[in-house]
């Protein structure tokens, strides 16, 4: 097993040397690479943008903390103007109507209306009706 690794990570390296050497051609030849060498490629190419995202995500957190020192902006400054909402967990609110033909039904008046408070509208009924 570890010997397989090896191999294939020593073709894949080599592999990759062949189709990068020249310098002034940046198109890779997938063509010659068997599927578990394009796996390892994907696995090697994902990992790298991953540790790059990272390191931009870094400098640009350095830049902005660099700036807001420079201007005396505070933590709290900096989320009222970035817009970010309260993400505090709001409480449950208590049910306003009831489904008059199945008592466990029951809706708060916010979001979607539910398919029975919808049947029961276009039946001609009106929300004071269910109104708990």
């Amino acid at each position: 097993m570890l010997l397989n690794y090896f191999i294939t990570n020593l073709l894949f390296t080599l592999t990759f040397m062949f189709l990068f050497s020249n310098k002034g051609n940046r198109s890779v030849e997938l063509d010659h690479l068997s599927l578990n060498e394009l796996q390892v490629l994907r696995a090697r190419v994902d990992q790298e943008m991953e540790k790059r995202r990272a390191q931009v995500k870094k400098e640009g957190l350095d830049k902005i903390k660099s700036i807001a020192a420079e201007y005396g902006l505070s933590a709290e400054e900096l989320k009222l103007i970035s817009g970010s909402k309260n993400t505090t967990k709001r409480g449950t609110v208590a049910p306003k109507y009831r489904d008059p033909n199945n008592r466990e039904n029951t809706w708060t008046g916010r979001g979607r209306q539910p398919k029975w408070v919808e049947a029961f509208l276009n039946g001609g009924g009106r929300l004071e009706q269910i109104t708990i």
